[in-house]
Parts: structure tokens; sequence; C-alpha cells
């Protein structure tokens, strides 16, 4: 209550003394102001009256009557008003959803605080708000305390402390009207607080964090709106306290107004441990604007500085008022009001209402969500799950949860903090239901609710992929922020199906949602914890929720377990879990037991004692009560119903028996049999079966039956239930653990022999005549249902079959794979794009056959069926080469399975033996190598021979490559072909990507640089420090900094886009205390985390430690045991390289002895790897890492548990290695080459089911190394060059080594016809085979003759010279006569047969190409990109020069060389020396000899290359000795033919085509000329080049090049021949495919 009092002394002489004195009445305008009286004014203006006093000079016996009359008024008012908590307004029906309580302030009272001049009907809280709309469902409260300034007596020790101490009394103790708890805390809520009363809420919230018993009522809160609360004090406090001193009526200075004095030790102390609170909560800020007037002066009562806090959560706004109307209004049209109000609204939770039918979230038709799907591998949200359960629901069953208070506090917690809520109970008490009903509930209440089923049914519903995978797709749906960042995922390759679940967290979740800053919480329900495979990991992964910017609010159903128990304890400590039970629901039992029983016949007493007893004995358990009432209604007298009452168990089990005993009696043995292949079905299929799945799966024993849904109901019982859309399941977990783990029973099932029998189901299931596929690669009409169920499920059987002496399985798998059952069966998969089950199915046969080797070791040898398991070992490999070598091509054509794909796998292969030469391959056959099995080199290539590779990492789509020469090259990871180059221009000491691959930073000795990965663009270059070097570079700050670390122990930091070009120094030198004084020296190595917040360093003779970069503190140190019991500290191991794991967390290095170590800074614990390592690095999925040794031996382990997964042994020693991401290829750098290994280990490892790793992860690791995969390599020399015989199909090559060889084509002889020391780089054949002219890098050539006259060729040495670099082309004329040579600055005529020069001219055109005329052999043709020359080659005389008439246009193909490994690379790579010059790649002859094909390029605007393939007749190339020269036509190719072109392979004459079995095509009768290239697809296509262009063009495919065939080297030699034979390098041999050309597949 404002207070109002004049001061005087007793005396009747006047005193100068100030006076406070009250206005009778107090004009409308202005009012008393509360908590601060103004300075004291000694001349008192009658015409402007104080709001706050009026100070006056009076004796004391001037004092009227009706002022002393209305202090006594005043004192009776404010005494009126009740203080403590007391209830203004409650809703009429149902229970509060949120709690307002006010709290007004110094002086005030807990209603006239809030009326304009104190009228009742303006008070505001309790007439005005509850009639509001949104505001009917909260409870608005006042509180009241004694903080009168102008009471009597002694000094008043009460403090702001003891008034918060009444408030959490209030709330915890307080009672209502009808003498009621008033349990503040069970539901949100929001303070208003009046200037002090801001500082007594603050401090309660204080005191209330500490206390345990007002803990829960305060952590209630949600929101606080402070109206000019002095935050930082008031310097007016200080002058009130000595008025009060000096008061003639005995007024006492007050604890709580010293404790208003600006920046008082109180305050500080309030404010500076509320600050740790605040951000939980949502914080609105008032602040007036007008001065108070106090007698004839206006002064501001509090400045805007100190009502605010300041806080980044804080919404300040001002309001048009002083001190005393912030918390005044005149009416509901009010602008302050109305802003007050608004800001209150907009904290409160939303109401809660039931319905029948919410539906669930879909995403708008508005919404792509293609890019999220292909990432996530999820189409839709679990709404079929939801709806089963939501179809169990009984209206106005499960709303006893909203009167709980902890489930309310989860639901309308509106603070950023995250908190999880457990709702268990024992089975069969409705919790799933329970679930869909608050997932129903939380929808229709606008709340962003995903939710999630685990299903025991359901092997592809039971992992924590599944789940993390699916929520992730319904937050995409809602939050666009998300959706995009799943798109560019997406676009960058990344694909989540198979990756382990802390890899999904990571990426989706901890790195990306939890960033987002969102105000509204995220509700996340999740049923059917205890089903889930692997919980404990689920719960570890969100017990990292705190450090969300979106508030999560965490629903977990499930049975209580003591490890779940022990889980969610260890999770209370990062954050909030509340538990609630779900075993009280016996109202809900009533419910249900009474609308079962509604309609059944009988009086009301028997129902009532149905009511009574079954609800009583029910337990809490929903499945017991209704597996008893469906007993009960099946009787038909009183006497039958009191029978079943009294003699029913008590519990699931007894009663399980009940029903099997029953089921037996009422069966026949047909019957039975039936249920009994019914129920081992429904129990051990992978998903649940539909009606029509399982009608299909009971043929031929159980046919046609007439209606399979009543069959199932009448001879499965109560055991099998059907859900709405048809799908047959158990009708409790338990019921099926009863089934299975009870013997004896007519229907018992022993799941290993279930398995076997469905097994055999399956399997000879497909090894069946399979439906043919349509062109569109749908089915045709009549498949059958079960058949995608066999084909995916046969494999999940066999693992998990019994394994016995008997054969009739090993005999079934054998008799599958030997017949072509098995490509159709591959084709299924292929075209349901579930090649992974090719993984599984090859891992289950592996498994099978190692029990059935131990079985059979206890019988004879003689009955060991030996050639069935060497034919299924044969395909265990087959199939996941198969996924690996074809995968890609497979699932867009999955045909190719019948005809091409067995022709081009080894010959010793199971495939191959079987299908490979079958007339279905088309005749299509592959020569030419030497090898006959699998090998895991994918591919092998020349990083560069003028330079040295020493970095390597890989990404999603691209892997990159540093070079010494400071050159970053960067690769696809399809293709393994450039994409880019960047340059920084000096030698680069380390590089790093950005998280998102957006951006790269590349640090060198002078600069550092940041690069666009997009286009390639710097975007900033830095002055690094003086004598500093760094040893690691990262990003941090979401990407917006980069940080390094120095040698001289210094983490500097450089914020992008800023205008300096100089590091800042974040903490100064790196420090550690080893406690003998001893001084770091520089650090031997450094590692970033992902993030760039932390590094690890170690240093020589000091322990490794972790760095906080940000609180420039110690983390922790590791040391090792072994360095413990070391009396000297100096002596610590030396710790090599190292690594962080993305993912866990853990550092991960070597220790100088090779033994490899992993360690995690905050959980202090390190394991040891006992082996012997020189490099180490961790994959970015954290799931693998792999080592490399001295010796070339690469390893690689699996991180959890250190055990070794595959081993490689190639004798050439490792420079760098790196995992892929999805962990299905290693790379490595080995001398200049870049080597790229795909062993089946690694993608068995990939492709396999997450839950291998996330269920074992916490059973302990092993490091035996007999499981692992091992694997020798010792690949052949790259080829560098290649020629092709005209005669014959012979061809010579040479290598990396410098060897030239000769392949004989009569019996495939290999000859070594040269031996250098520099890699071969051009190979010429005459066409008379008879010479061989061989160039290498050095520039040394040699000129040999071929003499295969005997049966041992002789390739004796005819001359050789030194052309020195730069050789561009070597050429011999037809006759063998004369050798033209053409380097970037001269071109010398040789003569063959003198073994001498004949000229030389300075090449004036070094990107051209030259060619002998193809009509006249006695000219040669030089192309160039703007004319031909025609020349004598003879002399080399120009004889004439023909320019082109053609226009290069500007929207010809702009080739961005993606996949232009086969270009040199100065068409291909924008940034080499001659990049910007007009070329001519290539020139190709036509097998008539009638026209040429020319590949010109240039660059473009963009840096890159312009191409366009443009045709020249020859007869315009005739020579004419009198005719001037003129231009000839240039023709550019049909642009739709072009731009299909990826590499040019050249003219083939094609002979007539016949139609083929797989290869489809009409027949032809004449011979024609077809231009022969390879498309963007790695297709061999031709296209006939004399066709009409005025009609589409028509290209053919032939076949496909394997993925092992696609690098660098290999394409850029591929030719053909005369003839079609296609030539291709791949890892040192030449593949040879010939017969293609007759043949075209079409789709």
């Amino acid at each position: 209550m404002d207070m109002f009092h004049r001061f005087r002394r007793k005396k009747s002489k006047p005193l100068v003394i100030p006076t406070i004195t009250e206005t009778l009445p107090p004009s409308p305008h202005q009012q008393p102001v509360e908590s601060f009286p103004e300075a004291p004014d000694i001349h008192r203006n009658n015409t402007t009256r104080s709001n706050l006093s009026s100070y006056d000079i009076i004796p004391a016996h001037k004092k009227t009557r009706s002022v002393e009359r209305h202090r006594r008024e005043r004192s009776v008012e404010r005494h009126a008003d009740p203080l403590g908590l007391n209830v203004l307004y409650e809703p009429d029906h149902g229970a509060p959803i949120v709690d307002i309580i006010f709290v007004h302030g110094l002086g005030g009272t807990s209603q006239k605080t809030w009326s304009r001049n104190r009228d009742p009907q303006f008070f505001w809280p309790r007439e005005w708000l509850p009639s509001e709309p949104g505001f009917e469902q909260a409870r608005i409260l006042s509180f009241g305390y004694n903080a009168h300034f102008t009471s009597s007596g002694r000094e008043n020790v009460l403090d702001i402390a003891d008034f918060a101490k009444d408030l959490l009394f209030g709330m915890k103790y307080g009672l209502n009207e009808d003498s009621q708890g008033l349990e503040v805390g069970k539901v949100p809520v929001i303070f208003v607080a009046h200037s002090m009363g801001g500082l007594v809420v603050k401090k309660a919230h204080i005191l209330g964090q500490n206390d345990d018993q007002y803990r829960q009522s305060i952590n209630a809160t949600s929101a606080i709106l402070f109206l000019s609360t002095p935050h930082r004090g008031t310097n007016l406090a200080e002058l009130l306290n000595r008025i009060l001193t000096v008061s003639v009526f005995n007024h006492s200075p007050k604890q709580y107004i010293t404790e208003l004095r600006q920046n008082s030790p109180a305050l500080q102390d309030i404010n500076e441990q509320f600050r740790n609170i605040a951000p939980h909560l949502n914080v609105f800020s008032f602040y007036e604007t007008q001065q108070t007037a106090v007698g004839p002066r206006k002064m501001m009562v509090l400045e805007k500085d100190s009502s605010i806090l300041g806080y980044p959560n804080e919404v300040s706004k001002a309001l048009d008022a002083d001190h005393h109307n912030v918390c005044k209004y005149t009416n509901q049209q009010d602008p302050n009001y109305i802003s007050v109000r608004n800001a209150l609204k907009s904290l409160l939770p939303k109401p809660i209402t039931a319905v029948s039918e919410p539906p669930p979230t879909l995403p708008d038709e508005h919404v792509d969500m293609k890019d999220v799907e292909t990432l996530l591998a999820v189409s839709e949200i679990p709404g079929d799950d939801y709806e089963f359960f939501r179809d169990r629901w009984m209206p106005g069953s499960c709303e006893w949860v909203f009167s709980q208070p902890g489930f309310l506090s989860w639901l309308h917690d509106i603070t950023s903090a995250s908190r999880i809520l457990w709702v268990n109970g024992l089975p069969g008490c409705g919790k799933s239901v329970l679930s869909s009903f608050i997932i129903g509930q939380l929808h229709e209440m606008g709340y962003n609710c995903q939710y999630y089923f685990f299903r025991f049914g359901d092997h592809n519903k039971r992992t924590v992929n599944a789940l993390l995978r699916s929520l992730a797709y319904q937050i995409a749906i809602d939050l666009p922020e998300l959706r995009e960042q799943f798109q560019k995922m997406s676009e960058d390759g990344v694909k989540l199906e198979k990756a382990e679940g802390r890899t999904i967290w990571q990426k989706l979740f901890a790195s990306r949602l939890c960033k987002i800053r969102v105000r509204q919480p995220l509700y996340w329900v999740i049923d059917a914890l205890d089903e889930c495979e692997a919980p404990q990991l689920l719960l570890s992964l969100l017990s990292s929720v705190t450090s969300s910017h979106i508030p999560l609010r965490i629903m977990f159903m499930g049975r209580k377990t003591q490890a779940l128990s022990a889980s969610f304890q260890r999770m209370d400590t990062s954050v909030q879990v509340d538990e609630l039970s779900a075993d009280d629901i016996k109202e809900d039992l009533i419910r249900y037991v009474k609308r079962e029983i509604e309609y059944m016949r009988g009086d009301s007493g028997i129902k009532a004692r149905i009511i009574q007893t079954v609800c009583e004995k029910a337990n809490g358990n929903f499945l017991w009560v209704h597996l008893v009432l469906k007993e009960i209604l099946q009787c038909h007298t009183e006497a039958a119903i009191e029978q079943a009452l009294e003699e029913m168990p008590p519990d699931l089990e007894p009663l399980y028996q009940r029903m099997e005993t029953a089921l037996s009696k009422a069966s026949r043995v047909g019957d039975r049999k039936l249920s009994n292949a019914i129920l081992t079905w429904v129990i051990c299929s992978q998903r649940a079966l539909t009606l029509e799945e399982l009608s299909e799966a009971l043929k031929p024993e159980f046919s046609e039956v007439l209606d399979l849904r009543l069959t199932v109901s009448q001879v499965c019982g109560d055991f099998v239930v059907i859900d709405a859309r048809g799908h047959a399941g158990m009708v409790h977990q338990t019921a099926r653990e009863y089934l299975i783990k009870t013997p004896g029973l007519d229907h018992s099932i022993t799941p290993r022999d279930g398995h076997q029998r469905l097994f055999m189901k399956c399997i000879s299931y497909v090894s069946s005549p399979i439906p043919r596929l349509r062109g569109d690669r749908s089915l045709v009409p009549s498949t059958p249902a079960f058949l995608h169920y066999a084909a995916t499920s046969w494999s999940y059987h066999l693992a998990s079959s019994t394994v016995s002496l008997d054969h009739s399985v090993l005999i079934a798998l054998s008799y599958f794979f030997r017949n072509s059952y098995v490509l159709g069966w591959i084709q299924l998969l292929a075209t349901w794009n579930q090649l992974k089950v090719l993984v599984y199915a090859s891992q289950s046969v592996t498994s099978y056959l190692g029990k059935k080797s131990k079985v059979d070791a206890e019988s004879s040898p003689l009955t060991h069926r030996l050639q069935e398991k060497e034919l299924l070992e044969l395909w265990a490999i087959d199939l996941v080469k198969i996924v690996g070598k074809f995968g890609g091509q497979l699932v867009k054509h999955p045909r190719t399975i019948q005809s091409l794909i067995p022709t081009l796998c080894p010959t010793t292969t199971a495939i191959f033996q079987h299908f490979g030469q079958s007339k279905a391959s088309g005749n299509i056959f592959l020569g030419g190598f030497s090898r006959s099995r699998w090998d895991d080199c994918l591919s092998k290539f020349s990083v560069g021979r003028d330079t040295q590779s020493l970095r390597i990492t890989s990404l999603e789509r691209l892997f990159a490559v540093l070079t010494s020469d400071g050159t970053l090259r960067l690769y696809d990871v399809i293709t393994n072909q450039p994409i880019r180059q960047i340059p920084h221009g000096e030698r680069v000491l380390c590089f790093k990507f950005s998280p998102s691959y957006e951006k790269c930073v590349t640090y060198g000795f002078r600069t550092t640089k940041v690069w666009n990965m997009k286009d390639g663009r710097q975007i900033c270059s830095i002055s690094n420090p003086n004598n500093a070097k760094a040893l690691d570079v990262s990003f941090a700050d979401d990407e917006s900094t980069i940080v390094s670390c120095s040698d001289d122990r210094t983490v500097r930091r450089y914020v992008l886009g800023t205008p300096e070009t100089l590091w800042n120094v974040v903490s100064g030198n790196v420090e550690y205390d080893d406690g003998e004084g001893r001084q770091l020296n520089s650090p031997r190595r450094v590692a970033f985390n992902l993030d760039g917040t932390i590094v690890a360093l170690a240093f020589r003779g000091f322990p490794l430690f972790v760095w906080d970069i940000d609180n420039a503190n110690l983390v922790g140190c590791c040391e090792r045991a072994s360095d413990k019991s070391r009396s000297r500290q100096d002596l610590y191991s030396e710790v090599g390289p190292i690594c962080w794991n993305p993912v866990t967390g853990h550092v991960l290095g070597l220790y100088q002895d090779g033994c490899v170590f992993k360690w995690h800074p905050w959980e202090s614990d390190s394991q040891e790897l006992r082996t012997v390592a020189a490099g180490i690095q961790c994959s970015l999925d954290g799931v693998l890492f792999v080592t490399s040794s001295t010796n070339g031996i690469l390893q690689v382990w699996n991180f959890n548990h250190f055990a070794l997964v595959y081993q490689l042994s190639y004798h050439i020693p490792i420079i760098d290695m790196a995992l892929s991401p999805d962990g299905r290829r290693v790379y490595d750098l080995r001398e200049s080459f870049c080597n790229i290994w795909e062993p089946n280990a690694l993608i068995r490892l990939a492709e396999a089911d997450e839950k291998s790793s996330e269920t074992t992860s916490t059973a302990g690791g092993s490091t035996q190394l007999s499981l692992a995969s091992e694997a020798s390599n010792e690949s052949f020399e790259p080829l560098t060059a290649l020629a092709t015989g005209s005669r014959t199909w012979s061809y010579c090559s040479g290598d990396d080594a410098g060897v030239v060889r000769l392949i004989r084509a009569a019996d495939q002889a290999s000859i070594q016809i040269a031996q250098g020391f520099m890699p071969v780089d051009h190979i010429a054949w005459s066409d008379d085979e008879k010479y061989v002219v061989t160039a290498d890098f050095g520039g040394c050539l040699n000129v040999r003759t071929i003499d295969d006259s005997s049966p041992v060729t002789k390739c004796p040495l005819l001359f050789d010279t030194k052309t020195g670099s730069g050789l561009r082309q070597v050429l011999i004329d037809p006759h063998s006569k004369h050798l033209l040579l053409v380097t970037t600055a001269f071109i010398e005529l040789w003569c063959l047969n003198s073994n001498t020069m004949i000229t030389t001219k300075p090449n004036v055109n070094p990107y051209s190409r030259w060619i002998t005329h193809p009509s006249d052999s006695a000219y040669v043709i030089q192309c160039a990109f703007t004319g031909v020359g025609i020349y004598q080659w003879s002399t080399l005389d120009e004889i004439e020069y023909c320019p082109f008439e053609r226009v290069l246009q500007e929207s010809s193909r702009e080739d961005v060389p993606e996949h232009a490994a086969w270009r040199p690379p100065s068409a291909s790579l924008p940034m080499s020396p001659d990049g910007n010059s007009d070329a001519i790649e290539n020139v190709f002859v036509s097998k008539t000899g009638s026209q040429l094909l020319l590949q010109t390029s240039r660059p473009s605007a963009q840096k890159h290359r312009m191409v366009q393939y443009l045709t020249v007749r020859i007869e315009d190339l005739t020579v004419a000795d009198d005719s001037p020269a003129s231009h000839i036509a240039a023709r550019e190719i049909p642009r739709s033919i072009a731009s299909k072109m990826e590499k040019i392979l050249g003219f083939a004459c094609k002979s007539p085509r016949r139609g083929s079995h797989g290869l489809i095509g009409e027949a032809e009768t004449e011979e024609e000329e077809v231009l022969a290239f390879l498309d963007h697809d790695d297709w061999v296509c031709s296209w006939a080049i004399g066709s009409d262009v005025t009609v589409k063009p028509k290209i053919r495919r032939h076949f496909f090049l394997p993925q092992d065939w696609l690098n660098l080297d290999s394409l850029r030699l591929a030719t053909i021949s005369r003839e079609g034979k296609f030539y291709c390098p791949r890892n040192g041999e030449v593949a040879v495919v010939s017969n293609w050309l007759q043949n075209e597949w079409v789709d």
C-alpha cells in the first residue's frame, strides 16, 4: 500500500525537518509512488500536488484532523489487504494449466499495488485478466508481505531474503479458502513482480534451488515479468532511510531499504547467483519512461539500466508510465496493460483437450522431402504403429495422466532446459495405448511432437538407428531450417541407412538440430524402450541434450528394469529426469470393464460382481483383463460366470497356460498343426506378415484357407491378433516368451527349429521361377505377396536356425546357388534397392558353413559334402563383391545380373563358372587378365610424378591429396577422377575441411588461406606469425572462425569476414605444471577436436594432455600405466601421431613403441592395444580406425573393441592413409600413387545391421586376430602408355617402372621388349607391326624392331635419342619409313631406314595433333584449333593450310571436369599452365577414311573447358597444286549426342548384329561404321556417325565398366580397335572386351 505521512517533532516550535505528508484526496492524474519516495521539497506547491508525498515545514498543531483521519483510514486499508499467498481466481472446470503469481514492491500491498486509485474495480489481476482469451485455465494468485517503510518501532531487521522465504513457504504450504493445499509447482508458474518484488522473486529462486523442500516448487517457474525492478538498486534508498531515522513518529531505518542502495553487496550477490538461473527462464523486463512527480519536481525513480538485466534471452520493453503506474492501468484498452497482457499470454501453455482421432503429422504437399528421404532411407512416419494402439484407446481412459504433477510439469515447462520423463509400468498395463493417447493430445494442442514405437515383433523397428532416422524425418517436416541442412547433406552424398547410432546422433542431432535456436520445445514420445536392442546406448546419447539450444521434452515408455533404472539415474546427473508410474490405472480398468460387459446379458448385480472382482485381481494389467473378459463373455450362465471369476489365475503366465490348454482341447489334430505353423511364422518372422503373405507362406501344406482371419482366431485363440491393416502379431511380448520358454506344450515353439522351417520355406520359394519384371522395373501383377519377404528374409532365418548333421539346409542352399534362381533373386533385390541383403546373405552363409563344419567334424569325412560347401564359400565371397564392384549399375539396371555382370567377373568365381559363359551373357568375352580371383584393390592411380604426396583425407563426396608443391588435389569418390586443384602457392604444413565441407583452410609457411569448396575460390589470406609453424589447424564457432596451434605452444584464432589479415592469440602459451618446475618444449604432435574447441598436445618428456581453448585451462592428461611406476618423470613414453574420434570424443594415438591407445579426457579412461604401428587415422563415423606400419602393412580396427577387422600386406611403405566416411574403403599413399582398397570385410561391416555394433558396444573388446580378414597384394605397376596393333589384336604397353611389354594375340604371351628407369610416356606401333617406338618421361626415345619370325619374339634396339622434356606425340608413317616427333618446342622428322634426322622445325602450335592423311599416305596432317595444315611426309614441307569454317558456340556444353580423367591436365584442370589455350584434345579417323572427328576445347570465363566435337570430310582435304586454299566445313555433331559423351574411344566397323538372349536388338544385314564412346554412366556406347541427323539420333548401349576399372590412368588410355575390341588398362594389365559391338543392351 502507498504510504503518506507527515513527520514532525513533539515541540510546538516549528523545525526545519522534512516531513512526508499525504494529499487528500489524491489527484486522479497523480498517484503516490510505491517503493521509492522522491527527495523532499521544502517549498510545497499547492497547485501541483505530489504523487509521492508533500514536504512542508509546519507546526504540529497546524495538522488538520482530516489528515489524521485519512492516515488512519489508509492504515486500515493497508492492513486489510491480506498477507501471504492468496488465490484471486481459479478455473471453473478442469485443473489449472499455469499459476500466475503477482508480487508487489516496497510499501505496496497484495491488492492496492495493482489497483488504479486503490479502486477494487481496477484490480486488474482479478477483474480483467481471467476474462481475457487464453487465461480461462490459469490460476491467479497474489502475494503480500510486510514491506511498509513507515512502520513504527525499533530498527527493522527483515531483509529481502526473509520476504523470499515467506514466498517459498506459501508456495509449498499455502492453503486456499477451503483449507486445501495450494500445491504450487505442479504446473508452470509465472511471476509478475513490481519494483522490489522482483528482487524478492529472484532471491526466492536462489534459495529454492538450494533447498530440497522448495526445489520442486520453484523449478516449476517458467517465466518472470519484471515491472520497474531495481536490479542494480537506486540512489533514493539511502535518502529514505535517513528520513525514517529522524522521523517524529519513531520510524526506524529498514534493512530491506538498505539493501536497495545502488550496487549494494546484497544486490550484487542476488544478480551473480540469478545469472545462472535466468537462462532456463523466459524473462520480460518492462521499464518506466516518465518522471515521477515529487512535490513541485519530477524525477526518474529508476533508470533503464537498473530496470533491465541485459541477459541474452531477456525481452525488454518501455512502458509509457512513471514508476507508480507501470503496474496500474486505466482500462483494458490501456496500451501499457495490453503490452503486459500480451507478454503474459505468449507465456501461457496451451490448454489440454481430449480428442478421439488426431491425425499424425504428415508433410505438406509443397514440402519436398525427397532428398531427406534419400539421406535417411525413411519415407513415412510410424503412423501404422500409432493407429494400431490408438484403435485400442477407449474414450475417457488415459486422462488420469493430466492430473499427474510430474507429467504436467514436463508438459508445460517452457524453459530452455531439456528434460526427460520416464513413464514405467508392469507388462500389459496399457503403456503403448497411453503413448498413442499422449501423442494425439500433443498434436491436438499444437505442440511439435515426434514419436516412435519400438516393436518386439519387427526386427527393423528395434534399433537405435531406425529410431533416430525416424525422429529426424519427422522433425525435418516441421523445421525448414533443419530440412535445408538435411537436403544439403543428401546432395553431398551422405546416406545414413546403415550408419551406427552414434554417427547418426552426431551428424543429425548434436551437430545440427541441437544448434538450432527455437524457443518452442520439441516433444518426443518413445514407446517400449525396454524392447529396444540397445537402450543403454540410446540413453547415453540423449544425456547430451543439455547442450541443445532447442528445448527437448522426451518421454520414454517401458517396463522398469534394473538396467534401465541405473541408466536413468546416471542421466539425472546431466539432464533432469522425472519418473512416473503407469500402474495406477484403476479408473481406466473399471471404465474398460464396464464398456466390455455393457451389452452382456445379466442383471446389474452380476455385472457389478464382474467389475469388482476383475478390477481387484487385475493388478493394473489391461492385457490380463482383456483375456479374462473374453473368457467370461463366453459363459452362458451366472454360475459359469461365478466359476470363471473364482478360477481365474491372478497372473498372466497361469492365464496363458489356461489359454493354451483350452486351445489344445478344442483343436483337432489338423488344426493343431495349422496353429503351430501360424504361431511359428508369427513368433519367428523377421517382421509382421500380412494375412496375404501368411496365406502364401502356409502353402502347399495348408492351401486354400477359406477365411484366414477367422481361422487364425479359431486355431490360435487369443495368442495372435490381427491389426487393422491385416498384420498378424502376438498379443503381447509376454505371450511370445511363454510359448518359447515353456517346454512340453502342444503349442510350444522352439525358435531355432522354427527358423529352420521358415528358412526352408523361403529358400524353396525363391528357388522357383521368379516372376519377370516389367520394363519400368515393377513386378508383374501376378507377383505373389510372399515373394518380397522370402527374398529378403531367408538369410535372417538361416543365421538363426539349427545346425545339425542333417544336410537338408546345405542341399537347399547349393541347389539355389547352382541354378539361375540366384540371379533372379539378385535381380529382385536390385529392383527393390535392397542389395544390402546380399551382404546379410553372405554373412549368414559364412556363419552357417562354420557351424556346419564343427558339427560335421563328429561324422565321417565321406558325408561332409565338400563340393556343396566349396560352392557356398565361393558365393559368400561373390555376393559381397557384386555389391562393391557392380552395386551402382545393378540398382540402375537390375537385368545386368543375368548377362553382363557374370561375364565381367574373375574366371574362378562361382558366378562366372556357372553363368559367365552361357548364352545369356550375349557372347561378350573378356580377356587380358592374368588374375582369376577377386582382389581388394579398387583403384590405383598416379597423383603426380613431379611432386611428392604428403597427406590424404576422405570426405563424403570427394577425397583430397596434399602434395609437396602446396597443391590440394580433389578427386571424386565414385569415379576417382580429378575435380579441382587448390594451389596454395607454397608448401602447406597442414589443412582441414570444415564439418559442412563447404570451406577448406590451408596453412603454409608464410600465409594461411581459406577456400570456398563449391567453386575453388579463395575466401581470404592471412599472414602467419614469424618463427612459428602450425602443427594443426581447424574450424570453430560454426565455421566462422579458424584456429591454429603452433610449435611455440600458442593457440591463435582468426574470425572470417573481418578486415584483419593477422592471427590473434587466443590464450597465450599452453602451460602444464608437472610439479617439478619443468618447462614445456615445442609440441611434437597437435590435434584439434571436430569443432575446434579443445586441442590435444604431445610433448617430449611429458604426458599427453588436452587443453580447453576458450577457458584456457587444462582438461586432463593421459598418464600411461607403465610410466607411473618409473622414478623419473622425464621418462614419460613419447607420443607419436594422434587424432580424435569425432563421435565418442576419445583421443586416439600411438606411443613411440608402436602401441595404440585411446583416452577420453573427461571420463579419464584409457585402453591400450599391443601392436606395432607408425601411423593412425580414425573414420569420420568413429566406428573404425586404420594403422600403418613401416613395412607397408595396413590394418583396420574396430574402435570400440580394439579388434582387428582387416589386414593388408603390401611391401611398399605407406606415406599416409584415410578411411572413407562410410567405412567401406581405405585410401593410402605409397610412393607417387594413391591406392583405394575395398575389402569384403569392410563392405560387410558397412552393409551390416547397425545393431551389431550397438548391442556389443558395452560388451568389452577383443584383440584376437583370427577373425580378421587378411589379404596380400602384389599389384602390377600401373600402365602409363598403350598402343594396339593394326593387323592383330596384340598390343604394347608401358608401365610406371619403365617396362615395355608386347602381348601377342595368338597365345596371350607377355614379352618384355624394353626396360627403362622412368615411366613410359609414349608408345607408337607401326601399321605393319614391325617397329615400336617408346619414350619415357625423361625424354629418352627408343626405336625397336619386332621379329616374330621365330617362336621367340625378338625386339632389338634400332636406335635411341634424347628428345628432352615436353614430348607431346610420336607418329610413324604407314610405310614405316619416317618417324615424327612432336615436342612443345620443336617438330622433328626422322628416317627409320637410316636412323637419321631429316629435318626439324619450331612448333608454333603446340596444342595441335598430327595424323597421316587418311586418303593419301604421302602426306601428314596437323590438326589445329583454327584449321588443318597438310605437309609432305618425306620432307615436312607445308603443302596447304585449310582454315575451319565453324563457330564455337558459347551454348556448347561446358565440361566441368568431374568425369574428365582421360584428358591431360591442361584440358581438365583450369589452374595448369596451359589451361588458357585453345587446343585440339584428340583426333579420330573413321575406319573407312571418309571423315575426321576433332575434339576441340577452349577456356571459358568460369575457368572450365568448353568442349566441341567437329567432323571434317576427308574429301575436303585434297591436295591441289594450283588452286588456292579454301575454308573447309567443320560440322558440329548433334548436341544430343555430344551431351552424352564422357570420352570418345574411336571408330569401329560394326558387323551385322544378331539378337541374343539378354542383350536385345533386331538383326542387321549390313556393316556400318560407328563412333564408340563412354557416357556419363560409364557405359560403352555407339552411334552410327553416318545416320540421319535430322531425326533423333539413336545411341546404343553395350556394356558398362566395372567400378574398379574407373580411374585416371585407365580411362586416359582406353581405346578400341578397328574390329571393335575394347582395351582398358586395369591394375597393370589390359582388359580386352570383344564381341560387344554386335549386341545392344536395352533395359
